[in-house]
């Protein structure tokens, strides 16, 4: 009997135990298939830990977008390798952009642009190499973490579909189609101009250029052709983007009322299934990453002096001390003569480059304030200092028309 009782004892504990087991992994699916374990001491809601940064961890109850996932299991690093003070808080000197800056460092970073794109391999975070802070890719293993991330946000990005125009059947010769149904921002009226001609079996646009409306920059970035066939293939799609992707790097910026070539300006669409294009039977649509009112750059040119021959007679025999009694030679050789001390060279043949150097130490609000002006009048000019102050400062303000 005493042997029975043993073993019916030894059953009994081998039974619990395995009900209790079995118990832990249907309490506790998420921590036993990501490692985890729940040391609250109860079991688990299913929401994941109290760790308001754990991915799992959501209390509406709603599934936490792959993405995120995948840059969860990546942030600890990116905190690690790109933080430290840097790109999270900002104190790094000089400062650097906060792209990982709490309390939410996911949303910093999608909010920053160029680290999240369609094409992972254009991210910032890859194409950014060796700085104040290593590359990615000086570890293989954070390097796969940070692709892997950078993935599955593209793939949520593709799966948006992008801003589109209508299928449009395109004829040979000259062709204007209408963006302004995947234009944004209150964006009408811009319209893209090229001619369209058969290349053997091939489609060919030439002449491409984007018309911006009167009054109206425009930005246009990444456009893409999708040609859309007549029957639908196996899979019952129509739709054949262009697997060159031949306008990806199309970033500009045109002025309001014109016709700007649209680069790279012409294409040829060879993929096989581009191949035989019927102009009569396909159409094309262009889905645009953004055509949205845009801001042209105006670049200043540099000022240039009014009258040189006014500034050779009237203000250069002064400043190498050939007259008007300043008592002071600029043109001095350990000076402004050949070492150019502050990008002036007054003892040169070139009297254009000498007056536009005079002129870049010119203030034309105030001439009397000018750096030309004070600088030789001050105690503290290492080449000395004028004679006459006052009529240093006239010699400039009643020869002002000569630089302005």
């Amino acid at each position: 009997m005493t042997g029975f009782r043993g073993r019916a004892l030894s059953i009994g504990i081998t039974l619990a135990l395995v009900s209790a087991f079995a118990a832990v992994g249907c309490d506790d699916p998420a921590d036993s298939l990501s490692g985890r374990r729940n040391t609250g001491g109860g079991a688990s809601s299913g929401n994941g830990s109290d760790d308001p940064n754990d991915p799992n961890n959501d209390p509406n109850g709603a599934n936490v977008p792959p993405e995120e996932v995948a840059f969860r299991a990546v942030e600890a690093d990116l905190l690690n390798v790109c933080g430290r003070t840097c790109h999270d808080t900002g104190k790094y000197t000089p400062p650097a952009p906060m792209f990982l800056a709490g309390p939410d460092v996911y949303k910093s970073v999608k909010s920053h642009p160029g680290i999240v794109t369609r094409d992972v391999y254009a991210s910032a975070f890859l194409t950014k190499g060796q700085h104040a802070g290593p590359p990615v890719s000086y570890d293989g293993e954070f390097e796969k973490k940070v692709v892997a991330w950078l993935e599955a946000e593209a793939l949520a990005i593709r799966a948006v579909p992008l801003p589109t125009t209508p299928p449009t059947t395109i004829k040979s010769g000259a062709n204007d189609i209408d963006l302004t149904p995947a234009a944004v921002g209150g964006l009408t009226g811009v319209r893209l101009k090229f001619n369209a001609s058969l290349v053997g079996t091939m489609l060919s646009l030439s002449n491409i250029e984007l018309v911006a409306p009167t009054g109206q920059d425009v930005h246009i970035l990444q456009p893409r052709f999708v040609r859309v066939l007549p029957t639908p293939k196996e899979d019952g799609t129509t739709d054949v983007p262009d697997p060159a992707d031949s306008f990806s790097n199309s970033d500009q910026t045109v002025p309001g009322g014109t016709s700007t070539p649209l680069a790279p300006g012409s294409v040829l669409f060879s993929h096989e299934s581009w191949r035989p294009f019927d102009l009569a039977k396909d159409k094309l649509r262009i889905e645009i990453e953004k055509l949205e009112p845009g801001k042209v750059s105006v670049i200043a040119t540099a000022a240039t002096c009014k009258d040189v021959a006014g500034f050779v007679a009237n203000v250069l025999p002064s400043m190498r001390g050939q007259g008007g009694g300043f008592g002071l030679n600029c043109s001095n050789n350990n000076c402004h003569g050949n070492a150019a001390i502050g990008n002036i060279n007054l003892s040169g043949a070139d009297n254009n480059l000498i007056c536009q150097q005079v002129l870049q130490k010119m203030n034309q609000g105030n001439i009397g304030q000018s750096l030309i002006v004070t600088k030789p009048t001050s105690a503290n000019h290492g080449g000395g200092q004028v004679n006459n102050a006052a009529g240093w400062r006239s010699l400039f303000m009643d020869n002002a028309a000569v630089f302005f």
